[in-house]
Protein backbone atom coordinates (compact mmCIF):
# COMPACT_ATOMS: atom_id res chain seq x y z
CA UNK A 1 0.00 0.00 0.00
CA UNK A 2 2.77 2.45 0.90
CA UNK A 3 4.43 1.76 -2.47
CA UNK A 4 1.30 2.87 -4.31
CA UNK A 5 1.08 6.05 -2.24
CA UNK A 6 4.71 7.00 -2.94
CA UNK A 7 4.10 6.42 -6.65
CA UNK A 8 1.10 8.76 -6.67
CA UNK A 9 2.64 11.51 -4.51
CA UNK A 10 4.55 13.27 -7.34
CA UNK A 11 1.48 13.08 -9.61
CA UNK A 12 -0.74 14.43 -6.85
CA UNK A 13 1.76 17.21 -6.14
CA UNK A 14 1.86 18.16 -9.82
CA UNK A 15 -1.95 18.26 -10.01
CA UNK A 16 -2.15 20.50 -6.94
CA UNK A 17 0.56 22.75 -8.39
CA UNK A 18 -1.23 23.02 -11.75
CA UNK A 19 -4.56 23.79 -10.05
CA UNK A 20 -2.85 26.46 -7.92
CA UNK A 21 -1.22 28.09 -10.96
CA UNK A 22 -4.52 28.11 -12.87
CA UNK A 23 -6.26 29.68 -9.84
CA UNK A 24 -3.60 32.42 -9.64
CA UNK A 25 -3.88 33.16 -13.36
CA UNK A 26 -7.68 33.46 -13.18
CA UNK A 27 -7.46 35.60 -10.02
CA UNK A 28 -4.93 37.97 -11.56
CA UNK A 29 -6.82 38.29 -14.86
CA UNK A 30 -10.00 39.14 -12.93
CA UNK A 31 -8.10 41.66 -10.85
CA UNK A 32 -6.62 43.36 -13.93
CA UNK A 33 -10.04 43.52 -15.58
CA UNK A 34 -11.43 45.23 -12.48
CA UNK A 35 -8.64 47.83 -12.37
CA UNK A 36 -9.07 48.43 -16.10
CA UNK A 37 -12.77 49.15 -15.61
CA UNK A 38 -11.98 51.54 -12.75
CA UNK A 39 -9.46 53.35 -14.98
CA UNK A 40 -12.07 53.65 -17.74
CA UNK A 41 -14.56 55.14 -15.27
CA UNK A 42 -11.93 57.62 -14.05
CA UNK A 43 -11.10 58.63 -17.63
CA UNK A 44 -14.79 59.14 -18.38
CA UNK A 45 -15.29 61.23 -15.24
CA UNK A 46 -12.21 63.36 -15.97
CA UNK A 47 -13.39 63.97 -19.55
CA UNK A 48 -16.83 65.04 -18.31
CA UNK A 49 -15.24 67.43 -15.79
CA UNK A 50 -13.00 68.88 -18.52
CA UNK A 51 -16.01 69.36 -20.82
CA UNK A 52 -17.94 71.18 -18.08
CA UNK A 53 -15.00 73.53 -17.45
CA UNK A 54 -14.75 74.37 -21.16
CA UNK A 55 -18.40 75.46 -21.37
Amino acid sequence: MTENVTQFLPILFMLVLVAFVIFIVFYLSGHFNRTKRIEEKLDKALKEIAEKKEK
